[in-house]
């Protein structure tokens, strides 16, 4: 196994650590989930800036990355809650399989395309050569699949950030007469 693919494993193995361990489930959300999911997204999109070369194919590879990141992180949305807890009046986001399910089909995308690159000479040698036709180096490739999963996951913050503002503070008597059975008000 070459370094590179091992590395791609890591990464993928780390983001669905993450993602089961901060997203899938009831979780609260707040300004501090938010700071760090921004910041990170945020070191990330400029570390991928500086790494870079500026070139029409990397910038177009980075370009449909974060389109792409942008689609998958509305189906992401579609997907999750974002609600107050009537008893507690603090704010939670929930997610399920099916949003578990949209991470492992991009995760196991991801990790196919580098196995098929390093292990299958034919896909290789026609990547190889589309890449060399659109002028296209690996910093491209790279910027495309880091754009792309931080677009992602951006885009989930902001859009629980935006839910979470327009939630209002439920009135004691709204409460005991609108929580569902497992004491939720989603208000908005």
């Amino acid at each position: 196994m070459s370094d590179a693919m091992r590395e791609a494993l890591l990464v993928s193995g780390g983001l669905l650590a993450i993602v089961l361990l901060t997203q899938v489930g009831k979780h609260r959300f707040g300004w501090i989930k938010w700071g760090i999911s921004m910041a990170f997204v945020g070191y990330l999109y400029w570390d991928t800036y500086n790494r870079t070369e500026l070139s029409a194919p990397n910038v177009t590879a980075g370009a449909l990355g974060i389109l792409i990141g942008t689609v998958i992180g509305i189906l992401l949305m579609r997907v999750m809650r974002v609600y107050r807890q009537a008893d507690n009046q603090r704010v939670y986001t929930k997610a399920g399989w099916a949003y578990l399910g949209i991470w492992l089909a991009v995760l196991l995308a991801r990790t196919a395309f580098l196995y098929a690159l390093e292990n299958w000479d034919a896909f290789t040698d026609r990547f190889g050569h589309w890449m060399i036709e659109q002028r296209l180096d690996s910093d491209g490739i790279a910027a495309f699949f880091v754009l792309m999963a931080m677009t992602m996951v951006g885009y989930r913050t902001m859009v629980c950030l935006i839910r979470w503002r327009r939630l209002e503070q439920i009135p004691a008597a709204t409460v005991r007469a609108g929580a569902d059975e497992r004491g939720e008000v989603t208000v908005g």
